[in-house]
């Protein structure tokens, strides 16, 4: 595993800040758990040297997946490369049984397939991967939006009728607005979800007009069958992702609990 000192300061030389850096990074997400790595607690730290920033990162399990953990790595060193005045960013893995592999390709800006040149060919589509992921982050996020109308009284053919301007979004407060012919309703701590939607579906290519459908599949298509044939579907994709993220931060908690990263039990050690 690449030597990391622990000692080395953060410098403002070149006025790249470590707050920039984690400000740069705020967005990359665990593709699996389609949560944030910094809120996740995943990011152990990071280094500024002159011009030069190093990150490293841990994840739950010595086994988990190395085309997530490769797609995570180059996302965190795609994002702190935009940044003005850094020149070179490393980005290192600890406590996986590919570490190795992982920050010498990442660092060395070659692809999955070129670092894990037998990995099978569906391994080796990383965006495709990506893809796969923002498409339930998109569903689960419309799973909880539809539900919090519903629990607010609206109907199912109110909601099926909603178009994209008529859901206004205030993400600080927390707050989602629907707009309806004579009424507003008010939809309580739905303002960051409702955000994040609407956000995944641009990623996606939706919501291209003011007038689009608010509820449409992750390809853009309007439900078949009934709003309670589409949140079956929706609701198993949620229950899966939280059940994922409940257990990878439990065995996160468990793998870190009282050791920092350059300290914890390495598998590989038995």
């Amino acid at each position: 595993m690449p030597s990391v000192d622990p000692t080395v300061s953060v410098t403002s030389e070149t006025g790249v800040t470590e707050v920039q850096v984690y400000a740069a990074i705020a967005d990359v997400l665990d593709p699996e758990l389609d949560e944030p790595l910094v809120k996740l607690g995943f990011i152990d730290r990071v280094q500024i040297d002159g011009r030069d920033v190093t990150v490293i990162f841990k994840l739950p399990t010595y086994w988990c997946a190395p085309n997530f953990a490769y797609l995570m790595a180059a996302d965190l060193r795609r994002k702190i490369l935009t940044l003005p005045g850094v020149s070179t960013v490393h980005v290192l893995l600890l406590d996986h049984y590919a570490e190795d592999e992982i920050t010498k390709g990442v660092n060395e800006g070659r692809s999955f397939s070129q670092a894990f040149p037998d990995a099978t060919s569906e391994d080796q589509d990383l965006e495709e991967l990506r893809l796969i992921f923002l498409r339930k982050g998109f569903l689960m996020r419309q799973d909880t939006l539809l539900r919090q109308m519903l629990k607010a009284g609206l109907d199912e053919a109110t909601i099926l009728a909603l178009r994209r301007n008529d859901l206004i979004v205030d993400e600080r407060a927390d707050i989602a607005f629907v707009t309806l012919p004579g009424r507003v309703i008010h939809l309580e701590r739905a303002g960051h979800t409702a955000a994040v939607y609407l956000r995944k579906g641009a990623t996606l290519g939706l919501f291209q007009e003011e007038s689009a459908p608010l509820i449409i599949d992750e390809k853009g298509q309007p439900p078949t069958g009934g709003l309670q044939d589409f949140l079956r579907r929706s609701r198993s994709i949620r229950l899966n992702i939280a059940f994922n993220t409940s257990l990878c931060t439990s065995l996160f908690r468990t793998r870190y609990e009282n050791a920092g990263a350059s300290e914890a039990h390495r598998e590989d050690d038995d």
